[in-house]
């Protein structure tokens, strides 16, 4: 007889975020309910004291860092920290809730914490659940309609974090990666350790950079050094200061294969945490 070997549906990560938004009726939607994705999948929610809560063995694994949320596939239960705001709470579900659809993430327990869940996090199915999360917090392609539409700025950061229901830094990274346009987000964070009253005398220097396609292919992939100027860090870095007033100045940068450093637009906004900076070609 002869063999024959059976082949199985494969389904993208992108595939399952339209099936989930469609069959939860979040096409007509302007912000994610993930209360709606966990009624859908039959999954429970609560909200607790992770360190008070869980126990002894399980918290004793969270050296350094701190637990945000978990999922027990056995107990059909999703959870999250009672510390986290509004935004992180909404991102931790979502995490959770790409734990639980995609398919080779399926084990008995995730207990994700603070840094598993980070931007730089290097855990391969924790970075996997985090795209996934993010592709249901901005609804697939619902914002890469609304951003293309608007100029690359601070003010577009602030709105379309409101109106998706995200933090600022979650919209500013989502924005540069998604562009069609030349554009590159710069996070600048605190490496000082002294204790300042003001955080306008901190060194704010590269913590990471998110460059579109088209502009890594044309100018560079990140920024090996830089600061924030001082004058900038004045200016941004007072106490109940809009994330909208930004200051922009022009810079030169070096570039591979240019003869002369290249002209920029350096957009500055601080969001209380970090500065952070739109880099945008200066137009011949």
């Amino acid at each position: 007889m002869t063999e024959f070997v059976a082949g199985f549906l494969h389904l993208e990560s992108q595939e399952l975020v339209e099936y989930l938004l469609r069959e939860t009726g979040h096409q007509q939607r302007g912000q994610i309910h993930p209360r709606d994705l966990l009624d859908y999948l039959r999954l429970q929610y609560l909200r607790f004291d992770f360190m008070t809560e869980l126990p002894k063995e399980a918290r004793d694994t969270f050296v350094g860092t701190t637990p945000r949320a978990m999922i027990s596939f056995h107990d059909r239960l999703v959870a999250t920290d009672v510390s986290l705001n509004e935004s992180r709470t909404r991102f931790s579900v979502l995490h959770e809730v790409a734990h639980y659809i995609l398919p080779q993430h399926q084990h008995t327990l995730y207990v994700c914490d603070k840094k598993g869940m980070s931007f730089g996090t290097h855990l391969q199915f924790e970075q996997e659940a985090n795209r996934v999360a993010a592709d249901l917090l901005f609804l697939g392609d619902r914002f890469d309609q609304e951003s293309s539409s608007r100029p690359i700025s601070a003010l577009t950061v602030r709105t379309l974090a409101f109106q998706f229901g995200a933090s600022f830094e979650a919209t500013a990274r989502r924005i540069a990666e998604r562009s069609y346009r030349d554009c590159m987000l710069v996070c600048f964070s605190n490496t000082s350790n002294a204790i300042l009253e003001s955080p306008s005398n901190l060194q704010w220097t590269v913590h990471y950079c998110i460059p579109s396609a088209s502009f890594a292919n044309r100018y560079f992939q990140k920024l090996t050094s830089g600061r924030v100027p001082e004058d900038v860090c004045s200016a941004l870095c007072v106490d109940g200061r809009d994330l909208e007033r930004s200051e922009t100045i022009e810079v030169t940068i070096s570039v591979r294969m240019e003869v002369q450093p290249v002209r920029f637009h350096a957009e500055f906004f601080y969001n209380q945490y970090n500065v952070f900076c739109f880099l945008t070609p200066v137009e011949a």
